[in-house]
C-alpha cells in the first residue's frame, strides 16, 4: 500500500481524498486545523519530524492559506511558497513524487474570453495567485516528478466538512428551501472534487515519474446562478429559490480553462451532466 503524505488533509478536497481512498492509501494527514494533531506546516522542524515518520511515496499538496494577511499580518505570498519549499526540501531526498493543487488565479490576460491554456504565460491577479506561482515554480525547478492541476471552484458533495465555503453554503440554502441570490454574469469550469481525486490517483497509479500541469474542470462553462438552477432541478428543489442578483465582486468575468490536455494526456474526465448526477446521487 502507498503511503501517501497530505496537508490540507482537513480542507473541502482533503477530507474528500480521505474518503474515497483511505483504503486504498496509507494517508498520513497534516493541518493546521486539525482538531487533534494540528501542525503548522510553517514549522520545519515539526514537518520533517513526521515526514521522517511517515517516509512517503508520495506528498499530496493541498493545504493554502488564504487569509493570513488579514489575520496574523503574514504575507501568503510568503508563507505559501515557505510551506512548499520546506516539503519539497524533503521530497528531493528520495525524489518523491509531488501533487500540487494550483488555481486558476495564476492566469491573466483573458478576462472577457476565457479559455486559458497551461502554456499561456503567468500572469497572477492576486496575492494568492501570486504565492501558487511562486510555489509552482519552486515545484518546477526541484527536479522531483510533479503534478500540478490548475482549477477554480471545487464543488460537490463532502459530508465530512462544515466549516464556510461557497458551494456548501449555497447547497445548504437551497436544501433549506431558502433563497439563494447567485451571480448570473460570470464564467468558469466547475471542479466536481470527486473527479479532481481521481484525477491525483491516476497520477499515482499510472504516471508517477512524469511531470505535468494540467487544467481540470468539467466541459460546460456556466455561471453559478446556472449552475445552482441546475442542481435545484437535479434535486427536485424549486429552482425559482435561486436568484439572478448576486454579484462576485473580484472574480473577472471569464475564468475558464482548457481541459483538453488533461484529456489528451488520458487523465479521467468527468461531464457536466455526470457531474449533476454525482451531485443527484450523492
Amino acid at each position: 500500500m502507498k503511503k501517501i503524505l497530505l496537508t490540507g488533509s482537513t480542507s473541502f478536497l482533503g477530507t474528500k481524498f480521505a474518503q474515497l481512498y483511505g483504503a486504498t492509501f496509507k494517508i498520513s494527514g497534516l493541518a493546521r486545523n486539525d482538531n487533534l494533531n494540528p501542525v503548522d506546516l510553517l514549522d520545519f522542524t515539526a514537518v520533517k519530524k513526521i515526514y521522517a515518520s511517515v517516509n512517503p511515496d508520495f506528498v499530496i499538496h493541498l493545504a493554502a492559506d488564504v487569509n493570513r494577511d488579514a489575520t496574523t499580518g503574514h504575507k501568503i505570498t510568503e508563507t505559501n511558497p515557505a510551506i512548499t519549499r520546506h516539503l519539497l526540501e524533503l521530497a528531493s531526498h528520495n525524489n518523491t513524487p509531488f501533487v500540487f493543487t494550483s488555481s486558476e488565479s495564476v492566469y491573466g490576460g483573458k478576462e472577457q474570453t476565457g479559455e486559458y491554456v497551461e502554456t499561456d504565460p503567468y500572469m497572477p491577479r492576486s496575492t494568492y495567485g501570486e504565492s501558487k506561482v511562486a510555489s509552482e515554480k519552486l515545484i518546477i525547478s526541484s527536479g522531483v516528478p510533479y503534478l500540478i492541476t490548475r482549477g477554480h471552484r471545487y464543488v460537490g458533495i463532502n459530508r465530512h466538512f462544515s466549516r464556510p465555503k461557497q458551494f456548501p453554503d449555497a447547497l445548504r440554502t437551497l436544501v433549506a428551501k431558502k433563497e439563494l441570490h447567485a451571480d448570473a454574469h460570470k464564467l468558469f469550469r466547475p471542479v466536481l472534487i470527486n473527479n479532481l481525486c481521481q484525477i491525483i490517483t491516476h497520477y499515482i497509479l499510472s504516471n508517477a515519474q512524469a511531470s505535468v500541469i494540467i487544467n481540470v474542470g468539467v466541459d460546460r462553462a456556466i455561471t453559478f446562478y446556472d449552475l445552482m438552477k441546475d442542481i435545484a432541478c437535479a434535486l427536485e428543489i424549486d429552482p425559482s429559490l435561486v436568484k439572478s442578483d448576486g454579484d462576485e465582486e473580484g472574480w473577472p468575468a471569464n475564468s475558464t480553462l482548457c481541459v483538453k490536455k488533461a484529456a489528451a494526456l488520458g487523465y479521467p474526465a468527468v461531464s457536466y451532466q455526470k457531474f449533476l448526477e454525482k451531485i443527484r446521487a450523492e
